[in-house]
């Protein structure tokens, strides 16, 4: 059976830089002044591809015309996806996410990688053509797409299932399945999410979270602000005030932007950045870079530093200075 390419159809006119064919996959390189990215796509059945995505750049967007009665569907493995909307709204797929979004509907005016990194995949299903084979292959699932996208997109053109169990069931394996039964195995699995759709209920999905362009730039000055003063502990309520947004519009957009809490991304980075002091200043001990790090227990950041490197800060220095 002869297989349309679907993402082609979707996104043409989309310049890529490179396509490169092999024996099971056509890959699909594009970079700019941002930096670069790929999608590694397969054909399932006809009227449905399967693509691996990884980019490292902070935008990959190119205005395009979208063709209608396609659906895209996103699952964010890590880093996060941002989508601007029109009146300047900010929407967002972060890690653990799956979103299903009708190509036919939705507009965007541009998107953003707003970590620098993104790695996910993606279904493009071609309505009538994956129907068809469907039909042909799998008669006894039962499978409507039509009445998927309808129950789904039913108050937009998008929706969104947080990370939850089900999904990690379907989805995780696709990202660790062996190259030699890869096909066969995401055919299967892709019928098992379309199953797993079909008997979602509609109060468990909701709109892909979007914000005012004031809370996402607040918010983005305030995620800046941590990476280049990560020994500043700030709290949520001095952060909400610096940056003249609401405490509860701060955490939500801070979430969807970084897929941490502001806690969690604050300790995180703030581990990083010791780790670079114990190698660049060896003349600090480590109870300084300690207490420069928040923790006047040095007990409790050896702790930490362990449970984020896998290894205390005194075996860190040892074994990457020698």
């Amino acid at each position: 059976m002869k297989k349309t390419n679907i993402m082609e159809n979707a996104y043409g006119g989309f310049d890529f830089s490179k396509i490169v064919t092999s024996k099971d996959a056509k890959i699909y390189h594009f970079q700019n002044e941002t930096g670069d990215g790929e999608m590694c796509c397969y054909d399932l059945i006809d009227g449905i591809q399967l693509s691996y995505n990884k980019l490292n750049m902070t935008t990959a967007y190119q205005k395009i015309e979208t063709k209608k009665d396609i659906l895209q569907i996103d699952h964010c493995m890590d880093g996060c996806y941002e989508f601007e909307l029109a009146g300047k709204e900010h929407a967002f797929v972060s890690k653990g996410d799956l979103s299903v979004i009708d190509l036919g509907k939705v507009h965007f005016e541009g998107s953003r990688i707003p970590t620098g990194q993104y790695f996910g995949l993606t279904f493009f299903i071609d309505i009538a053509q994956a129907q068809r084979s469907l039909n042909s292959c799998f008669p006894y699932g039962d499978i409507d797409l039509e009445e998927i996208r309808q129950k789904l997109c039913r108050n937009g053109s998008a929706m969104l299932l947080r990370s939850r169990k089900e999904i990690n069931h379907i989805i995780q394996e696709l990202y660790e399945v062996n190259g030699e039964i890869r096909l066969p195995y995401s055919i299967l699995k892709m019928l098992e999410l379309f199953l797993f759709l079909k008997k979602v209920d509609w109060c468990d999905t909701g709109k892909i979270p979007s914000f005012s362009d004031i809370v996402y730039r607040a918010t983005r000055e305030c995620y800046e602000s941590i990476l280049h003063n990560p020994f500043e502990r700030a709290s949520i309520s001095e952060l909400a005030t610096r940056y003249a947004i609401s405490e509860s519009s701060l955490k939500r957009c801070f979430v969807a932007i970084t897929g941490s809490s502001i806690g969690s991304f604050t300790k995180s980075t703030c581990l990083k950045a010791s780790a670079e002091l114990l190698l660049q200043k060896p003349s600090m001990t480590i109870g300084e870079i300690s207490e420069l790090s928040g923790y006047l227990n040095q007990g409790k950041y050896s702790s930490a530093f362990k449970d984020c490197f896998g290894e205390t800060p005194q075996q860190y220095r040892k074994s990457h200075l020698t």
